[in-house]
């Protein structure tokens, strides 16, 4: 009995962690360009590339991976290398002249303030927009919460009375049995109305989406 409850509140756990409401991603954004961004011409040996977010103005940065020596004792040296975050500008749209080749962009989830999503961009030596439409990612609200703590005490009930119980019983003690089926009842049965909490109100997320193409086939909003 404890090993089969122990498993349930296991197994409840695990979906509640994994129990994602997963929103119909976002439409693709259609192929315009920003007024003036490309009113300059482009410097020698550069490519040029429009940012822009369907959500509206965003901060957008770059990243790129900064080496960092171990320091292990061995003779020969290590390295790891970590994410570095730089302002690639400060609101959208913008124009970025940089070397042709790819870059690492960094753009925020709506609702999450510490989340962001990277993408690999191609910088080409004709000028190119991306546009971006953000993805969105929402926390379980208040029934989540209260289905997980539901969930963690319901569990601790539910353990205790399967390890009781069975004591009881081969005991003949009236009062430990008594005690143990009412701590297994009560315990099996929080747990499911806190799974069925956990179910109604999961936290949500909506995947964004991207569009990347030369700036001669695009039209002014």
């Amino acid at each position: 009995m404890s090993r089969y409850t122990t498993s349930l509140v296991v197994l409840t756990l695990s979906l509640a962690s994994g129990c994602v409401e997963h929103l119909p991603p976002a439409n693709t954004p259609d192929r315009v360009v920003p007024p003036g961004a490309t009113a300059t011409a482009v410097p020698q040996g550069q490519g040029r590339l429009v940012v822009d977010v369907v959500d509206g103005p965003t901060r957008i940065q770059r990243v790129t991976m900064e080496p960092h020596p171990v320091n292990n004792g061995a003779a020969l040296q290590t390295w790891w290398f970590g994410e570095s975050y730089t302002p690639l500008c400060e609101t959208s749209p913008c124009v970025v002249d940089l070397a042709p080749g790819n870059v690492l962009l960094a753009f925020p989830v709506v609702g999450d303030s510490n989340a962001f999503e990277v993408d690999l961009v191609h910088i080409s030596e004709e000028p190119t927009v991306y546009r971006r439409a953000l993805s969105y990612s929402e926390g379980g609200g208040g029934a989540f919460v209260l289905g997980i703590v539901g969930v963690s005490f319901g569990g601790m009930s539910a353990v205790t009375g399967a390890a009781l119980l069975p004591i009881g019983l081969a005991k003949d003690k009236d009062g430990m049995t008594i005690a143990g089926g009412i701590t297994l009842g009560v315990g099996t049965v929080l747990v499911g109305l806190s799974t069925l909490a956990i179910l109604a109100d999961p936290p949500r997320h909506r995947a964004g989406a991207s569009a990347h193409y030369p700036a001669a086939q695009t039209t002014t909003p």
